[in-house]
């Protein structure tokens, strides 16, 4: 069996973290790779935790189950729990967050502190809002993080990530597009808090 990368993505409900999951297995599978995306939540409402899972390889066969382990965490909501959020990151690898000067990113930077992965950041929510990508006062992240993520694993390219935005997006698709490349492009380590 070819070797596996998998991603685990934390959210809230509405923030759209079930479909960037769609959006970047068919991306994946434009660039040559097979990849699944299955979802964790319930009949929760806008704003509770969302849990979504990718897998992605070069063979087709890939198990269907939840991700304990992963290669890369995407966290879209810095208001959640870090312990849960960052639970069984591999050592060496990628957390990618959604922190900046709105909500309490630099706050959940600094709890994470020390660690054994690489940390990266992107201020998807002022990207979000820049682009007017909300709906009432919740901005709309996922199309930045999408960027962030493909512009992190190389899985994906933005070309493909912007052929199915096109395909699966039915709003402000221009806005989507921009966000998603201004995410690809602003994604950055952060320095000082890795061992």
């Amino acid at each position: 069996m070819e070797e596996m990368f998998e991603f685990r993505l934390h959210g809230r409900g509405g923030q759209g973290i079930v479909v960037a999951a769609s959006i970047f297995v068919e991306a994946v599978f434009h660039d040559g790779y097979y990849a699944r995306a299955f979802s964790l939540f319930g009949a929760e409402r806008r704003g509770a935790p969302v849990t979504a899972f990718i897998r992605v390889s070069r063979d087709r066969l890939m198990p269907r189950s939840r991700i304990y382990q992963p290669d890369y965490v995407v966290v879209y909501d810095s208001s959640l729990a870090v312990e849960t959020s960052t639970a069984g990151l591999k050592d060496g690898g990628i957390l990618l967050i959604n922190a900046g000067e709105s909500k309490g990113g630099n706050l959940f930077l600094s709890t994470v502190g020390d660690s054994p992965y690489r940390i990266y950041a992107v201020d998807a929510t002022e990207i979000a809002w820049k682009h007017k990508l909300a709906i009432g006062s919740f901005p709309m992240v996922n199309t930045v993080m999408l960027g962030a993520m493909a512009s992190l694993s190389g899985f994906a390219s933005l070309e493909s990530l912007i052929k199915s935005i096109k395909k699966r997006v039915t709003a402000r698709i221009d806005a989507n597009i921009s966000a998603v490349s201004e995410g690809y492009e602003s994604v950055k380590e952060v320095e000082g808090l890795v061992t």
